[in-house]
């Protein structure tokens, strides 16, 4: 998902899973209205369906705590993949609302440091 940055991060191969949250369809919607993000104008190729891209892929959200990338977001709905449980608590605590972020917030540039 990288082109060989971030090496200290698992595979996505490596987070499929037989885990079943009852709550996936919330988590997905939480996933898709973050607050705010870096967009980027650019196709990604999806990581399982040879065929497929993924507008907007390599786009990075967040909700001022997690951040994720755009074509996560597909490959979570359409795979069982495997979230982390910290995350899906936060997710849940926040009933399933992002929260609103400060764009002052000195996370902002950490963001796009990452980038």
């Amino acid at each position: 998902m990288y082109r060989d940055q971030h090496g200290e991060l698992p595979s996505i191969s490596d987070a499929l899973t037989r885990q079943n949250l009852p709550d996936r369809a919330e988590i997905i919607r939480y996933l898709n209205n973050p607050p705010a993000g870096f967009d980027v104008m650019e196709a990604v190729k999806h990581l399982f369906e040879e065929d497929r891209w993924i507008p907007g892929g390599s786009s990075l959200n967040s909700d001022g705590v997690w951040v994720w990338r755009q074509d996560s977001i597909e490959y979570f709905a359409g795979h069982a993949l495997e979230i982390p449980a910290p995350f899906v608590s936060h997710v849940r605590a926040n009933n399933y609302a992002p929260p609103a972020v400060d764009a002052g917030d000195t996370f902002y540039d950490a963001l796009l440091r990452y980038f």
